[in-house]
């Protein structure tokens, strides 16, 4: 099988999976409530507004920009319906490009990591599992809870999230060796406005986030020269030194860096930038294109959001980067799992079941728990943070058909619960992270380096990423982060579709390698990943061994929790005293 049908054959395997089970969603939802529900009466209204013709006309309760309604429009001309069945099926159609956008990048990312599937040897079955990983790697991401819901709705959160991913393919593209400079550009900012018509806050991943990422793929040029510089190690001084007479970013990957690392990474691109501004500023032309763009529309409406402005008045919210570690982890905690067995594997697990769970499982071999002092600070920068940045919107509590109702009636129901969740955010947070770094194939440090442990706090790993190395670099997170509060902080109201890009970013970069997999795999993890498993019928085909059983997992899980929400969204309706006869029903 060559290279490209390996391609062909996942991601239209997983596209098959998505199409089936959201359109068994949509066809349910249809039959149950085929009239708008909620936010969809001032939608449909609009589109059907759209769709006549009457383009000037605008529902000031509608604060987000027209492009959902356009390409309503354009359905209208092709199909010459405009109601709620047809309009529904837009986010149907939308999911399914999420799953084949998220395909897209998982295999450009994998490129990029010089992880090729051809590269590897086929008899071993490694060959497709790259192809595999990536391909449930989306079907997983187009299951997302809380994106997925929405697919049969007729919400602009689906459409919105794949003018998103595209514009992302946009710039991983560009980093190819034959990518049109020109092209690139005009492609970027074309997207980047067409994004930007699905919903305002787009603005922060079309052009802050590549703009960051782009920035720091420049620095990294001068990466050899800081890999042979980096052979023995070094001390924050040396490797900002460096960083500036060689104007080279220091990175390391999240597996091996340490709170201080993301410090000196930031400095060291402060101090790289100086010597390659020309560079930089080329570069960033069509995000601050797209930054002017935007800043001029603000200005011509007199405000971010359109329609009704005085609910929906910019804040500062700093708690919405606590809330948002809980809900990575409770829709990905299967993907956290590693972090818990590494240190009971050898403990609790004896005999066959331990080769089981480090070859399906890709047990990391570098992560360490939290540092007592970091945690502290931490905790205590979130307490402040509860104590007088706790903002809770009027709507969040006017309406208990959302699960975000509950959440904050728990937090209320006594004054100190909202601080008894603190460590809950901590541990969230610190699970998030690291899950980020779990990688089967980073380089084990040996005795020598083992025993320069204690030297830790004055010297520093090294700058570049060990060969092999699925763990994703400190930069990337750093530009996650700065993204993700800048998009989230911003809002008043918790709203759990305001974490939905965040997320996938997010999952975009999970490593999913197999147990033993890579050209750097150790010779334990390679002895585990080709040995038959015992108590299994035969021999694991070789395209299952060592498979990441995280994936399949975490699929039963968005399953599982898709299942239940739609269940009580369709028969668990209820009743308000105000509004007799009208069912109301539980949604995200």
């Amino acid at each position: 099988m060559s290279f490209s049908n390996s391609d062909l054959w996942a991601s239209r395997t997983a596209l098959v999976c998505i199409a089936v089970v959201s359109a068994v969603w949509q066809r349910k939802l249809s039959s149950i409530v085929p009239d708008p529900y909620l936010d969809e009466v001032f939608h449909v209204r609009q589109a059907q507004v759209y769709c006549s013709g009457a383009f000037s006309q605008w529902d000031p309760k509608i604060t987000t920009p027209p492009g959902l309604y356009l390409v309503s429009y354009l359905v209208y001309l092709v199909t010459g319906r405009c109601d709620i069945d047809i309009l529904r099926l837009v986010n149907i159609t939308a999911i399914c490009g999420i799953l084949l956008s998220s395909f897209r990048i998982l295999r450009l990312l994998r490129e990029a990591r010089g992880k090729e599937a051809n590269r590897v040897d086929f008899q071993s079955g490694r060959r497709l599992q790259g192809f595999l990983f990536d391909a449930h790697s989306a079907l997983n991401i187009s299951l997302f809870p809380p994106l997925f819901f929405f697919s049969a709705l007729y919400y602009t959160d689906v459409v919105s999230t794949l003018c998103v991913l595209e514009s992302y393919i946009t710039l991983l593209q560009s980093r190819r060796p034959r990518a049109s400079e020109l092209g690139s550009t005009v492609q970027t900012i074309l997207l980047g406005i067409v994004a930007l018509l699905f919903r305002q806050t787009n603005i922060f991943w079309v052009a802050v986030f590549p703009a960051g990422l782009a920035v720091l793929e420049v620095l990294k040029n001068g990466r050899a020269s800081a890999e042979n510089n980096a052979t023995t190690k070094q001390t924050p001084l040396e490797a900002l030194k460096h960083s500036w007479t060689h104007s080279t970013l220091y990175d390391c990957p999240v597996n091996q860096a340490g709170v201080e690392d993301y410090f000196i990474v930031i400095v060291s691109a402060g101090l790289a930038a100086v010597g390659r501004l020309p560079s930089l500023m080329k570069v960033a032309v069509p995000y601050f294109t797209l930054l002017v763009a935007f800043g001029g529309f603000v200005a011509w409406n007199g405000g971010v959001v359109l329609g009704d402005k005085s609910n929906h008045v910019a804040t500062l919210h700093f708690s919405q980067m606590l809330y948002i570690w809980p809900y990575i982890f409770f829709f990905s905690f299967p993907l956290t799992i590693p972090l818990f067995l590494t240190p009971l594997s050898n403990r609790l697990f004896q005999g066959k079941i331990q080769p089981f769970l480090e070859a399906h499982l890709s047990i990391p071999t570098t992560s360490k728990p939290p540092r007592i002092i970091i945690a502290i600070i931490c905790m205590i920068l979130a307490t402040l943070t509860v104590h007088y940045n706790t903002i809770i919107h009027p709507f969040t509590l006017a309406d208990n058909r959302h699960y975000v109702f509950y959440v904050f009636r728990i937090l209320r129901h006594h004054p100190q619960l909202k601080y008894l969740a603190v460590p809950a955010y901590y541990c969230c947070g610190w699970l998030v992270m690291h899950t980020l770094g779990i990688s089967r194939d980073s380089q084990i440090p040996n005795q020598a380096e083992s025993s320069s442990k204690t030297s830790r706090g004055k010297e520093l790993k090294r700058a570049a990423a060990p060969a092999g190395d699925h763990s994703c670099p400190a930069s990337f997170v750093l530009v996650w982060l700065a993204t993700t509060t800048l998009s989230v902080v911003t809002a008043p109201l918790v709203e759990p579709r305001y974490f939905i890009i965040p997320w996938i970013m997010w999952r975009l970069h999970v490593p999913s390698t197999a147990a033993g997999g890579g050209s750097s795999s150790t010779p334990r993890a390679e002895k585990i990943a080709s040995k038959p498993l015992s108590g299994v019928t035969g021999k694991v085909p070789a395209l299952w061994q060592g498979y990441d059983l995280r994936l399949c997992l975490e699929t039963g899980w968005h399953l599982a929790v898709n299942t239940v929400t739609a269940y009580i969204f369709l028969y668990r309706g209820f009743v308000w005293p105000q509004e007799p006869g009208k069912i109301q029903r539980f949604m995200w």
